[in-house]
């Protein structure tokens, strides 16, 4: 999957991709293997680089990741590719019942929403845990919950029907 960062003005393109037990990092000519370890409830990660640790904190709020790392704090928008191609077709977003779908199978780590709730655009509805990494699915645009079709702990598949706004 490609991901796209921004940190300040300055934009790099990132892939991942799984190779047995490592994460390949690679942007641009630089390629890293990455260990990557979940520590408590996902938002610590513990990081091997090339032979160098590294404790990570973070905090992510839908594009917008704040970073900590070596008594740094970052600042980070990230959208993967699925999100930037979606917004350059988007335009204007459709209005009536939308569909919050599993891009990837995953387990359920976290239902954020109930039947009746009223949400915002990119509030975080579900939190899918993919590939070891948690990803909050949020809601392309303002509505109303009109269904929600799993709960935490479930497995899904791609493209499973996980909510859905009015």
């Amino acid at each position: 999957m490609k991901y796209e960062a921004k940190l300040g003005d300055k934009v790099r393109v990132f892939e991942f991709k799984w190779d047995d037990e490592l994460l390949i990092a690679t942007s641009g000519d630089h390629v890293a293997a990455l260990d990557v370890s979940l520590v408590g409830d996902g938002e610590a990660l513990s990081l091997l680089v090339d032979g160098q640790s590294f404790d990570i904190v973070t905090d992510v709020q839908g594009q917008d990741v704040t970073v900590q790392v070596r008594g740094e704090r970052y600042e980070v928008h990230v959208v993967d590719e699925r999100e930037r191609a979606a917004a350059e077709v988007a335009g204007n977003k459709a209005s009536g019942k939308r569909e919050l779908r599993a891009a990837m199978p995953g387990i359920v780590v976290d239902v954020k929403v109930a039947v009746g709730d009223v949400v915002e655009e990119g509030q975080t509805l579900v939190v899918l845990e993919a590939m070891k990494m948690q990803n909050p699915l949020a809601a392309e645009g303002p509505g109303k919950v009109t269904k929600v079709a799993v709960a935490a702990g479930e497995a899904v598949a791609a493209g499973a029907l996980l909510a859905e706004i009015e």
